[in-house]
C-alpha cells in the first residue's frame, strides 16, 4: 500500500539549504546523513522550490550499477558524437549549467555523490570550482566521499548540512499526516524506537503493516497490534548492511539483540571478546557511556529485529536465559530497573519461573509506567504462585490502562480470606477507584467503599478516608473532600496518598490558596516518585500545581514545572508521555504561547482519548478547544466543542474551564455578549463553590471581552486569592470601566511581565479603542501596534478586542456583533435567538450598520468585515 509522505520536521534544514543557494559566495551545499534519513527528499524539495521561482534545475544520481562506468552518473548529459575526454567533460558541464533564460544560475542536484564514478565527480568539482551553477549534493555519512567532492567542500566552496533522524514528535506528526488521522501513543513510540527516526525504514514498515491489516484505524485512531512484521525488501536491505557474519560475531549481535542494553563487561563474559571487537568494527553494535561503565546496544534497532526474526526460538530462549543469569550476579541486581529486565528476559527464556522476582518486577514496571508489561509480569507471578499481591498490582495496572472492566474482574474475584486487613482495605480502594475513574460509575464506587468501611478495621481506615476524599473531589464537593481528608497523612499512604495529594492540591488551587496547593503537590510528587504503584499520578499532581500557579499569575513558575515533568515523561511509554505533553500544553496556553499549546494539546488529547476518552482525553480537549478559539480557528474549535459535548462524563465537571472554552468559541463567532454571559455565570458558580481563583480568571476574561462590571468584586477577592493575577485583573477592570487608555497600556505591560500575553494583548487593544474614541490617533496607533506585536508573539492570537482595535468601521459593539454573526451565515431570526433580542431589534441594527458603511445588502455588510479580516485589518 502506497501512502503520501509529506516532508515533516525539516523546516530548519530547508532554510539552511535555501540560504546556501541564495548566498552569492557559496557554490551550494553538501547534505550528509545516514541512509534513509531523508537527504534526497530535502534535495528534491529544495530544487522544486527553486524551480517554482523560474530558475532551471538539473538532477544527477549516483548508483552502484553506474559507479564503474566513466561519466555513468552523467550519461543523460553526455553530448552525442564526441569521444575525446576533454570535449566530453566540457560538453557535460555545459549541458548541466547552461540556462535558457536570465533567471539566475542553474541549480544542479547530485544525489549519492559517494557513488559517483571519478569523471562524474570531476564534473561536479569543476561546476563548483568555476561557480558555473549552484549545487545540492547528498552523501551517506558512513561512506567515503570521492576526493574531488571533498576538495570542493574543504575549499569552502560548499556548506555542509548534517541531517539527523526524526525526533519522536516529528515522527508522530509525519505519521498523522501520512495516515490522515491521529495515532495511539504507543504506535508512535514503538515505530520511532524501531526505526530510530529513519524515514525510509518508517515508510516501509508502516505501508507493509497497513497493507497486512496489523495497523488499522479504529474509533478514529490508528492502532498497531502484535509484533512488527518487516517487509521482505526491508529485511533484504538490513541483511545486506549486516553482511555474512562468523558464528562468534553472530553470537555477539544476537546476545545484544535480546538483552540490550548490556554492560560491556557482561557481554565479554558471555561471548568471545575478540568477536565483540569485530562486531563493533563492523558497525553492528555501539558502545555508550553509562554511569561508571559502558553499555552496548545494536547499531540500529532494526538490526536486532531482523536477527531475532531469523533466529530459532530455542536459541533466543537460551540467549535470554544467559543474559538474565548474568544480570542476577551483577552488583546492581536488586536495582528496580535491573529487576524488571531480569524478569522480562526470564519470561521468554529457558529459566524456571521465580514468583518473587516476577512480583517485584510487576511493581517495578508500574513504577516505570510500562503498564502492559506490568500486567504481563503480574499474570506470570500469579501463575508462579506469588499470591494475592500479584492480582492487586495487576488490577491497578489494568485500571490505569483504561481497561476498567478487566480490572474489576480481577479485583472482584479476589477472596478476602487471602488478604490481610490492610490489603483488604487496599483492594477496596483500588476497586472503588477503578469503578469511579475507569468505569465512570461513581454511585457503584461509593457503594463499594461504604460496604468495605463496615468490615475494615480502624487501623486500615485511612484507605477508606482516602477514597472518600477523592470521591468528593470528583463529585465537585470540595468541602466534603477536605473533611474526609482531615485525619490523613498522605506521606504514609503508598497507594492512596498520591491521589489524595492531587485532589487536595487542585482544591487549594481552585480556591486561590496557591502556597497550600504547591506544598501539597510537593508532598504528593515525592510520594508518587517513591512509591511503586502510582505511575502517572505524578503528572496529575503536576497538572494541579500548574493550575495553581497559572490561576495565581505565577506564569513562569508554571512553565518551569510543566517543562520539568515533560522532560520526565519523554522516555516513558503510553499515556505517561502524553500526559507530560498535556501539562506542558496547558502551561503554554496560560502563557499565551498558542501555537505551542495547540500542537501539544492536540497531540495529548488525541492520544489520551484512545483509552481515556472520559478522563484525560476529556480534560485536555477542553484546553485544546480554548487554544484553537484564541488563535481564531473558530470553525475547528466549534466542531471540537460539539464533539466534546457528546462525551459522557460522570465526575469532575471542570465547569469554569468548560465555560471559558465555550466563551472563546462564542466570541470567535461574533457573539461577544453571549461570551461575557457565559464566563460571568461561571464566575458566580465558582464563587458559590468557594473556587475563588477560578472566579478571578472568569472575571478577567469577561473584562478582556469588554465587560466593565467586575471591578468591585475583583477588589474584594484581592484579600482572598493569592498571587499577582487578582490585583492586576482588578486594575484592568477599573481602567476599562473608567475608559483610561494610559492605565490600560500600563496594565498591558504588567500582564506581559506576569507572562499572560493574551491578556496583555487585550488590554493594549482596549487602550487603542479608548484612545480612538478620545480622538488621540497617535496614541491609538501606538496601542494598536503593540497589540499586533503581542498577537504575533502569541503565535497568532485573534481575540475580539484585537479584531476591533484593528478595524476602523464606525460600528457599535452590538452592530459589530450582529454583523459578525451574519457573516457566519446566521439569519436575522437566528441572530435574534442567539443574542436574546427581538427580530425587529436585529433588523434595526443591520439597517443602521448599512447606513454607516454605505452597503446595501446583508451580504455586502458581512463581506466588509470578512475582507478586512483577510487583509489583516481585523
Amino acid at each position: 500500500m502506497r501512502l503520501s509522505w509529506p516532508l515533516v520536521g525539516r523546516t530548519k534544514e530547508m532554510r539552511i539549504v535555501e540560504a546556501a543557494l541564495s548566498a552569492s559566495d557559496d557554490g551550494g551545499i553538501l547534505i550528509c546523513g545516514p541512509e534513509g534519513v531523508g537527504k534526497s527528499r530535502i534535495a528534491r524539495e529544495a530544487l522544486a522550490a527553486v524551480s517554482a521561482t523560474g530558475r532551471e534545475t538539473r538532477w544527477v544520481a549516483g548508483t552502484s550499477a553506474a559507479r564503474d562506468i566513466p561519466l555513468g552518473a552523467c550519461s543523460t548529459w553526455v553530448p552525442a558524437g564526441t569521444s575525446e575526454t576533454v570535449a566530453l567533460l566540457r560538453g557535460v558541464i555545459d549541458a548541466l549549467t547552461t540556462r535558457s533564460s536570465a533567471t539566475g544560475p542553474v541549480v544542479v542536484g547530485v544525489d549519492d555523490v559517494h557513488l559517483l564514478d571519478d569523471l562524474s565527480a570531476f564534473v561536479v568539482h569543476q561546476i563548483v570550482a568555476r561557480g558555473a551553477a549552484k549545487v545540492v549534493l547528498t552523501a551517506r555519512d558512513d561512506t567515503p566521499i570521492p576526493a574531488a567532492i571533498q576538495e570542493a567542500w574543504k575549499a569552502e566552496h560548499c556548506d555542509r548540512l548534517d541531517v539527523a533522524p526524526l525526533t519522536c514528535d516529528d515522527t508522530r506528526e509525519l505519521l498523522s499526516a501520512a495516515l490522515t488521522g491521529p495515532l495511539d501513543a504507543d504506535v508512535t513510540r514503538r515505530l520511532w524506537q524501531l526505526t530510530g527516526g529513519n524515514v525510509l525504514y518508517l515508510r516501509n514498515i508502516v505501508e507493509h503493516e497497513v497493507a497486512a491489516g496489523a495497523m488499522v484505524r479504529r474509533d478514529g485512531f490508528w492502532r498497531w497490534t502484535g509484533e512488527p512484521s518487516l517487509p521482505p525488501s526491508l529485511v533484504g536491505l538490513i541483511e545486506s548492511r549486516i553482511g555474512t557474519l562468523p558464528e562468534s560475531v553472530g553470537d555477539v549481535v544476537d546476545v545484544v539483540a535480546v538483552g540490550e542494553p548490556i554492560e560491556l563487561a557482561a557481554l565479554t563474559r558471555i561471548t568471545d571478546p575478540a568477536a565483540v571487537e569485530e562486531a563493533e568494527t563492523r558497525g553492528l553494535i555501539m558502545l555508550e557511556p553509562a554511569g561508571a561503565g559502558i553499555e552496548v546496544r545494536v547499531a540500529h534497532p532494526l538490526y536486532g529485529q531482523v536477527r531475532r526474526d531469523r533466529a530459532a526460538r530455542t536459541r533466543l530462549r537460551r540467549l535470554r536465559g544467559l543474559v538474565a543469569s548474568e544480570l542476577a550476579t551483577s552488583d546492581d541486581r536488586d536495582d528496580l530497573r535491573v529487576v524488571v529486565r531480569r524478569a522480562t528476559l526470564g519470561l521468554d527464556s529457558d529459566l524456571p519461573a521465580d514468583a518473587d522476582l516476577l512480583l517485584r518486577a510487576a511493581y517495578g514496571a508500574v513504577w516505570l509506567a510500562d503498564l502492559p508489561l506490568a500486567d504481563r509480569l503480574a499474570q506470570a507471578a500469579d501463575l508462579a504462585g506469588a499470591g494475592a499481591h500479584s492480582n492487586l498490582v495487576r488490577g491497578h495496572a489494568l485500571s490505569w490502562l483504561g481497561r476498567g472492566q478487566d480490572a474489576e474482574d480481577v479485583l472482584a474475584a479476589m477472596s478476602a480470606a487471602d488478604l490481610c486487613e490492610r490489603d483488604r482495605a487496599r483492594c477496596a480502594f483500588l476497586r472503588s477507584s477503578n469503578m469511579l475513574w475507569a468505569l465512570s460509575n461513581p454511585e457503584r464506587a461509593k457503594e463499594l467503599i461504604d460496604d468495605a468501611a463496615g468490615t475494615i478495621a480502624t487501623d486500615a481506615h485511612d484507605y477508606i478516608d482516602a477514597f472518600r476524599t477523592v470521591y468528593w473531589f470528583a463529585m465537585d464537593q470540595p468541602e466534603e473532600a477536605v473533611a474526609a481528608a482531615h485525619d490523613l497523612v498522605p506521606e504514609d499512604l503508598p497507594v492512596a496518598g498520591t491521589e489524595v495529594s492531587w485532589a487536595l492540591a487542585q482544591i487549594a488551587a481552585d480556591a486561590g490558596r496557591t502556597a497550600d496547593a504547591v506544598s501539597v503537590a510537593d508532598v504528593g510528587c515525592a510520594a508518587a516518585t517513591r512509591g511503586l504503584d502510582a505511575p502517572q499520578m505524578r503528572f496529575n499532581i503536576a497538572d494541579a500545581e500548574v493550575s495553581a500557579l497559572l490561576l495565581a499569575g505565577e506564569t513562569q513558575r508554571a512553565v518551569d514545572v510543566a517543562e520539568r515533568v515533560r522532560a520526565q515523561a519523554a522516555d516513558l511509554p503510553g499515556a505517561a508521555q502524553l500526559l507530560g505533553a498535556a501539562v506542558a500544553g496547558r502551561a503554554a496556553l496560560g502563557a499565551g504561547r498558542l501555537d505551542v499549546a495547540c500542537l501539544l494539546l492536540q497531540t495529548a488529547a488525541d492520544g489520551l482519548s484512545v483509552a481515556h476518552a472520559q478522563g484525560w482525553g476529556y480534560r485536555y480537549r477542553i484546553a485544546h478547544i480554548t487554544a484553537l478559539a484564541l488563535r481564531g480557528q473558530t470553525p475547528q474549535a466549534a466542531a471540537a466543542l460539539a464533539a466534546h459535548r457528546e462525551v459522557r462524563r460522570a465526575f469532575r465537571s471542570l465547569d469554569h474551564e468548560q465555560a471559558i472554552a465555550r466563551a472563546w468559541v462564542a466570541a470567535g463567532e461574533g457573539a461577544v455578549s453571549e461570551a461575557i454571559g457565559i464566563v460571568l455565570s461561571a464566575a458566580e458558580r465558582a464563587c458559590a463553590a468557594g473556587r475563588f481563583a477560578d472566579e478571578v480568571q472568569c472575571r478577567q476574561i469577561a473584562t478582556q471581552f469588554g465587560d466593565t462590571t467586575s471591578t468591585s468584586r475583583l477588589r474584594a477577592l484581592e484579600s482572598v486569592v493569592e498571587g499577582p493575577r487578582v490585583g492586576l485583573a482588578a486594575r484592568f477592570a477599573a481602567a476599562l470601566h473608567d475608559a483610561e487608555g494610559t492605565d490600560l497600556l500600563a496594565v498591558s505591560t504588567q500582564f506581559e511581565e506576569m507572562g499572560d500575553l493574551v491578556a496583555a494583548l487585550d488590554a493594549a487593544a482596549h487602550a487603542a479603542l479608548v484612545f480612538r474614541r478620545d480622538g488621540k490617533r497617535g496614541s491609538a496607533l501606538a496601542a494598536s501596534t503593540r497589540a499586533d506585536g503581542l498577537a504575533e508573539q502569541c503565535g497568532g492570537a485573534c481575540t475580539p478586542a484585537a479584531r476591533q482595535a484593528s478595524e476602523d468601521l464606525p460600528l457599535t459593539d452590538r452592530e459589530r456583533e450582529i454583523v459578525m454573526l451574519i457573516g457566519a451565515g446566521l439569519t436575522n431570526r437566528e441572530v435574534a435567538a442567539r443574542l436574546f433580542l427581538s427580530v425587529r431589534t436585529v433588523e434595526s441594527h443591520v439597517y443602521r450598520a448599512m447606513s454607516k458603511t454605505g452597503t446595501t445588502t446583508r451580504d455586502e455588510l458581512a463581506a466588509l468585515l470578512r475582507r478586512r479580516r483577510r487583509t489583516g485589518l481585523q
